[in-house]
């Protein structure tokens, strides 16, 4: 029987392909387990024990399985971790390590985004945003409204403290992670103001309507109304609203402006405007002489205008009336060949001297000043016609007899002044640059030309403060001393001066303003051509005082009655401010000649010579600019 046992005994293998959908192995497996039990124990318990084995196995192989998922989510996990705190960590590094001076990338300053710039560069820009930003202005009075740039308006700006501080990080913003995305510094009240206003009141004086020649044609000049306020007005008046935007108006407000309206109306303007076109029409004829000697010049519309001038009438300051500027004409003249053709049709009949008829000296056959009314008066009229030109009537026909025609400037002065003592310094005052000097070093006595140096003393003393012009000198007032010293070379007036400041305190004063040769005491004031030369170009130039002052000067010199030398010289050419000096044989004069040549410095120092001298070497040397 071990045999069948042994035989019927159901392996492992033929155990896992039974199934129990088929009959058969069924079948063979409950007949072998009869045998089982009819047979030994042994068989029984040796299947049971390997039914427990492959239950075992069956348990271990599901296990393992399971162990090595869980693995793999551990692994996942940690992964995920890591790669947080290393993104935190990078954070945490680039807030710490971010420079102090700049700002977090998504930062905001007054809605202006400076995210990653440095406080001064978002200063720099701001300030130049912000003073370029306009501010509209409203009249409380008159409803008048202006528009000014912040700058123009008193508006101060400086974002540097504001920037500075709005870009300074806490050590809190540093260490919480990713703050910056949330830190935007706006409007925060804590900050540095960035505005302020000028303490100066900002003033714009009121222009009257006129005329300008542009791009060829008379235009029209508009009014303006003047107005003052002050800047810290405007930012009361605006109130939140001031800088409330990051474009736009920087303010609107409402306040008093003290609006001066013009006296002259820009329709006003527009009129005279279109008066004076219709008369210049297709140009302008001028006529000289009358019958077969006749000379007729056609000049264009545009050369003409460019004569004009317009001011205000002096009989009603409402309206405009034109005038025509004599330099002006006298070079359109020379330019246009005018001049000189008029003064050989003048020498032929016996006008004016023989020596006009050159390019030089043409402009003086021609009287200017009456040409010039006759064609304003065609001007103002509104209707088109011809103007005639007037010569001038010779008086002093001597001046032009005789004159030296050979060599240089400097043969013919010496021609010219022969035996006398002289000195000369010409220099022109817009560029400064030397035009002629003959011994303009050589140290003289100054005669009355001293008294430049002592309305220069008198001004200095007025724009100080020192003083004012209705200061008492002399039993008069200041103002009334200067005027009487330059008009007339009164000598009391600069005496008394002398006598209260003292002879050391005008020669500093000389010695400061570069006349370093000019020294004065009692009995013996010495100067040069080039120190007197230099005071006038202090004056013209206005480095020796200011506008205002010589303004009051300037008139003073120009009505001086002394005129027989370079004014004299110069003639209907130009305008000449001047100072003269006479002492016994000497004779000086210290000229400012405005011309068509331009302005100059003209000084002419002589002992033994003459008037009618001095005259002459003014006319050769204007000959020669």
């Amino acid at each position: 029987m071990p045999r069948s046992v042994s035989s019927s005994s159901p392996s492992p293998s033929s155990s896992r392909r039974s199934s129990p959908k088929t009959g058969a192995p069924n079948a063979r497996v409950r007949h072998a387990a009869h045998g089982i039990h009819a047979g030994s124990g042994s068989s029984s318990r040796s299947t049971r024990g390997g039914a427990r084995k492959g239950r075992g196995n069956a348990r271990g192989n599901g296990g393992f399985g399971r162990v090595r998922m869980l693995k793999g989510e551990t692994y996942t996990r940690r992964r995920i971790l890591v790669a947080c705190l290393g993104v935190l960590l990078l954070v945490e590094l680039f807030q710490l390590f971010w420079p102090s001076d700049k700002f977090f990338p998504m930062a905001t300053l007054d809605g202006h985004a400076v995210g990653g710039q440095s406080a001064a560069q978002v200063a720099e820009t701001l300030n130049a945003e912000s003073l370029a930003r306009n501010v509209t202005l409203t009249d409380q009075s008159t409803g008048r409204r202006i528009t000014l740039a912040a700058k123009d308006a008193g508006i101060t700006v400086d974002y540097a403290g504001r920037a500075q501080a709005a870009a300074h990080h806490s050590f809190a913003s540093r260490i919480i992670p990713f703050s910056w995305l949330f830190v935007h510094n706006t409007t925060a009240d804590t900050l540095p103001d960035a505005f302020g206003t000028s303490a100066d009141p900002v003033k714009s004086d009121v222009r009257n309507a006129g005329l300008e020649v542009r791009d060829g044609a008379l235009a029209t000049v508009a009014a303006q109304d003047g107005y003052s306020f002050n800047p810290a007005d405007v930012r009361t008046a605006a109130g939140k609203a001031f800088a409330a935007t990051t474009d736009g108006d920087l303010a609107a407000a409402t306040l008093n402006l003290n609006i001066v309206e013009p006296t002259v109306a820009t329709a006003t303007a527009d009129q005279l405007r279109a008066t004076l076109t219709t008369a210049l029409g297709g140009g302008v004829t001028f006529t000289y002489g009358s019958g077969a000697d006749a000379g007729t010049y056609q000049l264009s519309a545009v050369d003409v205008a460019g004569t004009i001038a317009v001011a205000q009438d002096a009989q009603d300051q409402s309206k405009l009336v034109a005038s025509v500027d004599s330099s002006r004409l006298s070079s359109l003249f020379k330019d246009k060949g005018v001049a000189i053709d008029v003064a050989k049709r003048a020498v032929a009949a016996g006008a004016v001297p023989e020596t006009f008829a050159t390019d030089a000296r043409a402009s003086r056959a021609v009287d200017v000043a009456k040409t010039a009314d006759a064609l304003a008066d065609m001007l103002n009229g509104g209707a088109s016609r011809p103007v005639e030109i007037t010569s001038r009537t010779i008086t002093n026909a001597a001046l032009y007899e005789n004159l030296p025609a050979e060599g240089t400037i400097q043969d013919k002065l010496k021609t010219l002044f022969g035996n006398a003592t002289y000195s000369v310094a010409v220099y022109d005052l817009k560029t400064g640059e030397e035009k002629l000097t003959v011994d303009a070093d050589r140290v003289t006595t100054s005669a009355s030309t001293y008294k430049l140096f002592i309305a220069h003393s008198m001004i200095e003393a007025v724009e100080s403060g020192k003083l004012t012009w209705n200061s008492p000198l002399n039993g008069m007032t200041l103002n009334a001393c200067l005027t009487t010293m330059i008009v007339n070379s009164d000598n009391a007036c600069p005496e008394a001066w002398l006598r209260q400041y003292g002879f050391d305190t005008v020669t500093k004063q000389a010695h400061e303003i570069g006349a370093n040769n000019t020294n004065f005491a009692r009995g013996n004031m010495r100067t040069t051509a080039n120190d007197l030369a230099t005071i006038l170009k202090g004056y013209y130039s206005n480095t020796i005082a200011t506008k205002a002052s010589t303004d009051r000067l300037f008139p003073l010199m120009q009505t001086q009655v002394y005129r027989e030398g370079i004014p004299t010289g110069i003639g209907s050419d130009g305008v000449v401010q001047d100072k003269v000096g006479f002492l016994n044989a000497l004779l000086h004069d210290a000229a400012i000649v405005r011309c068509d040549k331009g302005d100059y410095a003209m000084v002419i120092m002589t002992e033994h010579s003459s008037w009618s001298k001095i005259a002459q070497a003014s006319l050769l040397i204007y000959d020669e600019l």
